[in-house]
């Protein structure tokens, strides 16, 4: 069975505790707290709670010189053959689906999470607080300790940006243009051992406001108002080896959805197909969400004047709304879903800025928000949705297990699957995301258990081409293999 493997680093390399017989300390259990409670908040850093069980009291015994300590969690990949033991006896006498073949073994404890022969997902990295506390527990210690990802050192640097002695400046502090900007922030995060910012595809504006000499924001507020956008990006932590790195994940996305030759919904994520997961095996409550509706996006972006020469930069807002979209009754009070940006969209200095064109939203981008608009005031999801490793497993669907977005997926067969929204198209049924939640590691009865309580997203369904009945007849599906409802068939872009 696949398993959790920690490691720590006090400054002398990485030492695993996973076994009590030959390292340090053993991993007892913890729990991850990610990303973000909703989509109009930022992730904060991700902190996990964790125990140790130090059975020779070596690392109890230096608990108060912890802090600042290196640690790194991974979850063991699926075996390849060659890891499998050859206690399993020959091919032929084997009974064992080949499904379920990969629980019948457990990886040794590798040496580091660097490790080549034990490839690993890493589910998170990070450096431990102060505080904990230390306990006996039978023959041996409980070291119970937090750490907070890597991502906390963006929220922690603060300092002066690049300046410009020119008068029109006037002592203002950040100066450049955005890609300067983003790769002085990663270059200082560097220094810091933190993770490097990335932004797959996301474009930047053609100009940043500076800040005055009294304003010093933190280098992850800089990195959200300076990718701020009609995409909506989130900006989230990624986990690979004993690194990290920021990633948007930009809410506005559309995703397609497929009809697979099996009769099932799917989705392609990362080059991955993923079938919808059956409801029945998730624990979700049986109650949805009624969002409370959002009617429009506000940007709050930068217009620059000139005052005797010298630049001055004030907030003007670009409000871009629902294009009728939305039933009339939800806008009668608008509600907005606003950002910070530091994009420069009116340039009144009368040609003194001259440091970079201006930039606005584009047709398209207003059609996309208003688009994301209807789906996520139209769409419903449960309150709570955990994933048990008991009932869905990681080795199918390790995605649903790191502290970190899954990408998106499906929900089929939900007892909400039956309902319909007032445009013609499924309330509940449709692609979402995760996007933060509480992820748990226990033992129980002898098994390592991984649990995610996870907060969902309903994310835009790609509409670019309605199937007609003469794609289904192509198809060599009969109708009794199709197990969806017909509000289903309005989301498939795509017959495979």
């Amino acid at each position: 069975m696949q398993q959790c493997f920690m490691f720590i680093d006090t400054g002398n390399g990485w030492t695993p505790v996973n076994d009590s017989t030959k390292d340090v300390a053993a991993l007892d259990s913890f729990t991850i707290d990610w990303g973000s409670d909703g989509i109009d908040e930022q992730p904060e850093p991700a902190v996990m709670s964790f125990t140790l069980r130090d059975r020779a009291g070596r690392l109890a015994g230096q608990a108060l010189t912890l802090a600042g300590m290196k640690v790194v969690v991974q979850f063991s990949n699926q075996p390849r053959w060659m890891d499998l033991s050859p206690t399993l006896g020959r091919w032929s006498d084997l009974r064992i689906p080949l499904a379920t073949l990969h629980k019948t073994y457990s990886p040794d404890s590798p040496d580091s999470p660097d490790s080549p022969d034990s490839p690993a997902t890493t589910i998170f990295a990070g450096t431990v607080s102060t505080g904990g506390s230390v306990e006996p527990s039978g023959d041996a210690w409980l070291i119970s300790l937090s750490a907070t990802s890597l991502m906390a050192v963006w929220k922690r640097l603060q300092s002066q940006g690049p300046t410009d002695a020119g008068s029109k400046w006037d002592g203002a502090h950040w100066i450049g243009t955005p890609a300067d900007r983003l790769k002085e922030l990663n270059r200082r995060a560097a220094a810091q051992g933190a993770p490097e910012a990335h932004l797959d595809g996301l474009p930047l504006p053609s100009s940043v406001a500076p800040y005055t000499a009294s304003e010093h924001p933190s280098q992850l507020d800089l990195l959200h108002r300076l990718a701020a956008g009609p995409r909506l990006p989130q900006w989230h932590e990624t986990y690979s080896g004993a690194t990290s790195s920021l990633h948007p994940l930009c809410l506005t996305d559309q995703i397609a959805v497929h009809l697979t030759t099996d009769g099932k919904l799917s989705v392609l994520t990362n080059g991955e197909t993923r079938k919808a997961l059956d409801a029945g095996d998730i624990i979700a409550s049986t109650s949805l969400t009624i969002t409370e509706p959002i009617t429009q996006v506000v940007i709050n972006v930068k217009r620059v004047k000139s005052n005797n020469g010298k630049l001055s930069f004030d907030d003007i807002e670009i409000t871009m709304g629902d294009q009728n979209r939305l039933p009339p009754q939800l806008t009668v009070t608008q509600k907005s879903h606003t950002l910070d940006s530091d994009m420069l969209a009116v340039d009144e200095s009368g040609g003194v800025w001259n440091s970079g064109p201006v930039s606005t939203v584009s047709d398209t981008d207003r059609t996309n928000i208003a688009e994301w608009l209807e789906t996520h005031d139209l769409r419903m999801v449960p309150k709570t949705v955990t994933f048990d490793s008991r009932r869905i497993d990681p080795a199918r669907f390790p995605w649903a297990y790191v502290a970190s977005p899954s990408g998106a997926f499906l929900i089929a067969k939900a007892k909400a699957s039956i309902l319909v929204g007032s445009d013609g198209r499924p309330a509940f049924t449709g692609p979402v995301m995760t996007i933060g939640g509480t992820l748990r590691y226990r033992w129980s009865a002898g098994t390592p258990t991984l649990t995610q309580e996870a907060t969902i997203t309903p994310l835009r369904p790609l509409l670019a081409r309605q199937p007609t009945w003469s794609d289904l007849a192509k198809s060599t599906l009969e109708w009794r293999q199709i197990d969806m409802h017909i509000c289903d068939l309005s989301m498939i872009q795509t017959i495979d």
